[in-house]
């Protein structure tokens, strides 16, 4: 049954956890063009992805119960899930907001924003998409690393 557990979970991050990583990326892409509908779009799929990353980690959960070998007070678990718990809510609440913001004022002015309202904007979606990345890649190589 552990076996399984963990199959189930290293499958399900590997379809899940790269598009969470990956999906606030678009709305900049979006931001770019100044394409409002396609900022929304790019926040409800990052919320989407940041979501269904709570799959990858009841399998998680399931397999770490299911060990001889780990226990739930592991340092490298904690570690682990602090910054987990941290990069979805950031991806499933922070970013999606931020994008929502965005495309409403896209779409309010019509794609006309002034260079520095857009810079604004990117330089938040940014440092947040990159906040996002940094915590899933380190709790992917702090489950990849085990000590």
């Amino acid at each position: 049954m552990h076996t399984l557990l963990v199959i189930l979970h290293v499958l399900s991050v590997v379809i899940l956890v790269g598009p969470a990583m990956v999906a606030p990326w678009l709305g900049e892409r979006a931001l770019r063009v100044r394409d409002g509908d396609a900022v929304h779009a790019a926040g409800r799929r990052a919320m989407a992805f940041n979501a269904l990353t709570l799959l990858p980690a009841l399998f998680g959960a399931l397999a770490m119960s299911t060990s001889d070998a780990y226990s739930f007070a592991d340092p490298w678990l904690v570690i682990a899930a602090t910054l987990y718990v941290i990069a979805l809510v950031n991806g499933a609440a922070v970013v999606p907001s931020v994008l929502a913001r965005i495309g409403k004022d896209l779409q309010d002015s019509e794609g006309v924003l002034d260079g520095e309202a857009i810079e604004q904007h990117r330089g938040r979606l940014l440092a947040l998409a990159g906040l996002n990345f940094v915590f899933y890649g380190a709790v992917v190589i702090l489950m990849a690393w085990r000590p």
